[in-house]
């Protein structure tokens, strides 16, 4: 299957969320880490979601966009891990989104956590949309 110039644009789009992520946790904004963190596998998805079924993706929920491309595609990613990340689209920026100062709750525990969930995301899309 060709890989479409926009699927490739997400996926770049995934991995510079990814640099800002760690670029983040290293300055201490770990917040801002897990937003990045949440875009940058949101993304990977997206462009999954456009690459197997062909149709531009809407919404932020990880775990609806992975259900999406399961079946046309052999991915193994865990829900559970998804869903976390996915709680950050709006918990890391909004006060009393679940916290009440996510820039002073939020851990570098939970950004490195965070980080290393999204780099599974965009690693495992990256491999299937080279080598479909």
């Amino acid at each position: 299957m060709p890989v479409r110039d926009e699927v490739l644009d997400w996926i770049a789009e995934a991995r510079a969320d990814l640099r800002h992520a760690e670029a983040s946790a290293r300055i201490g904004d770990y917040n801002w880490a897990c937003f990045a963190a949440q875009q940058a596998a949101e993304k990977a998805l997206k462009a999954l979601v456009l690459h197997v079924v062909g149709e531009y993706p809407r919404g932020h929920d990880l775990v609806r966009l992975y259900r999406r491309v399961r079946e046309f595609v052999e991915i193994k990613l865990s829900e559970s891990s998804l869903a976390r990340l996915s709680a950050y689209y709006t918990q890391a920026r909004y006060p009393n989104a679940g916290i009440e100062r996510p820039s002073e709750e939020i851990t570098g525990e939970q950004a490195s956590e965070a980080i290393a969930i999204a780099r599974g995301v965009v690693d495992e899309i990256s491999k299937i949309i080279r080598d479909p």
